[in-house]
């Protein structure tokens, strides 16, 4: 029964493993930070509840960016937070199932 555990929790930790480069290999420029408007903000097409907190966010220093729809698709590329929980998740549900099996 332990046997089966580690074989379990080594196959987990070998797929994550493997995941991980793949996600760090995506890179990708874009344009320089700049202080936005509201104006120009609403201009380039957020509404009003958006723009206010892009600025709200601006003020305490962040950076805004104005990305093409193609850097964005490439900013959102990889492995999000929830894929990397809900992989965690099936992991430990797998060591459970072949502890208890």
């Amino acid at each position: 029964m332990i046997r089966r555990l580690t074989t379990a929790l080594a196959v987990s930790l070998a797929l994550a493993s493997i995941a991980a480069p793949a996600m760090a290999q995506t890179e990708f420029r874009s344009a320089a930070p700049q202080n936005f408007s509201s104006q120009e903000l609403l201009r380039y097409g957020l509404d009003a509840a958006t723009t206010e907190r892009a600025i709200d966010l601006q003020n305490q220093g962040y950076d805004i960016r104005v990305l093409s729809q193609a850097e964005a698709a490439n900013y959102q590329a990889g492995m999000t937070d929830n894929q990397w929980l809900l992989i965690g998740i099936l992991a430990g549900v797998i060591v459970i199932a072949v502890a208890v099996g």
